[in-house]
């Protein structure tokens, strides 16, 4: 049974990449903001806005964006082979260029855009926080990467960095917040 589910799993991935990818991130980002608040803060109310604004980025970056970026863009730009020039390329852009320049402009844009309804502080915001946050990225997200393009499949990548990004996501809602 867990065979034919994880196989009707892959399916869907494939033939709805988008959807699939933006339901479960968007989960994945409400679970973790609420763990964040509840277990980690110990707040006694859950900051709504907060939640939703998490989810929002999770479930529009991490399950949509990283899905084009990584599994369309990247195989156009760098190649679909899996040597280890093409993987450590992979891994050194999501680094150098996805994280900083793409991802946490997005979270800040979402995050400020939705609890504050401004987003006149996202470019002073980035620059302060850009390299305690890249401090952070070094830990967890090379060795990802490297495993996303190397081992696992395509249409499993967006569910295996939702799985990694679970941790993440409570670290920087706790250090955004």
């Amino acid at each position: 049974m867990l065979s034919r589910w994880a196989a009707q799993y892959r399916a869907w991935n494939s033939s709805r990449p988008f959807a699939l990818g933006f339901a479960l991130c968007f989960a994945k980002g409400v679970l973790a903001d609420t763990f964040a608040q509840k277990v980690v803060e110990r707040r006694e109310r859950l900051d709504r806005p907060r939640v939703l604004a998490m989810a929002l980025f999770s479930g529009a970056f991490c399950g949509c964006c990283y899905h084009y970026l990584f599994n369309v863009a990247f195989p156009r730009a760098f190649g679909a082979v899996k040597s280890l020039r093409s993987i450590l390329v992979k891994t050194a852009a999501d680094g150098v260029f996805v994280f900083p320049f793409l991802y946490m402009p997005t979270f800040y844009m979402i995050n400020d855009g939705v609890r504050l309804g401004s987003l006149a502080g996202v470019t002073q915001r980035w620059f302060g926080e850009i390299g305690g946050s890249m401090q952070e990225y070094v830990k967890v997200w090379p060795a990802t990467m490297l495993c996303v393009f190397s081992v696992i499949p395509v249409e499993l990548r967006v569910s295996f960095i939702a799985s990694v990004s679970f941790v993440w996501l409570v670290v920087l809602s706790v250090i955004a917040n």
